[in-house]
């Protein structure tokens, strides 16, 4: 059985793992490496214990596992609402783009045969169509009156 080598297992010691939950489910994870964070944090270098008494090793150990303990505690603290904040609105724009599409079915017609009577009748393709649908679909633009903006796409066209 082979053993992990050094740098492997200093890589593991240095790595902080934050999981983040939503109503109980995991969600993600963020992983960050203490060995790159630290020099941003302790940018004085001051590695030296405050008296000659204390070992110098295990005050680095200690206040480096203080820090990150702290530090991770204040990233969840923070997170954890934001992504919920986050999580709402990526749920209120999927809500509106179904009803823009359900209002797009209501006006334009659910079937093929009535999309194609319909793009016939304003003098335009299904392609015309596709691609009308499809970039309402993709912006922020209401869907209160999708016959006028079919009739302005026309015109730009």
């Amino acid at each position: 059985m082979s053993r992990p080598s050094k740098a492997a297992a200093k890589s593991a010691e240095s790595e902080m793992s934050l999981v983040f939950e939503v109503d109980g489910n995991p969600v993600g994870v963020l992983h960050l490496d203490l060995d790159r964070i630290w020099p941003l944090i302790n940018h004085r270098k001051r590695d030296t214990a405050p008296a000659e008494w204390i070992d110098r090793g295990r005050f680095r150990t200690a206040v480096r596992a203080a820090v990150a303990r702290n530090l991770t505690e204040s990233l969840q603290k923070q997170l954890h609402p934001a992504i919920g904040k986050e999580i709402v609105q990526a749920q209120l724009n999927l809500e509106t783009m179904v009803l823009k599409a359900e209002t797009a079915a209501q006006v334009f017609g659910r079937t093929t045969r009535e999309i194609k009577a319909f793009t016939a009748k304003s003098g335009r393709t299904m392609e015309d169509f596709q691609t009308f649908f499809w970039q309402n679909l993709m912006n922020e633009s209401d869907a209160a009156d999708l016959k006028k903006a079919w009739k302005a796409a026309a015109k730009k066209k």
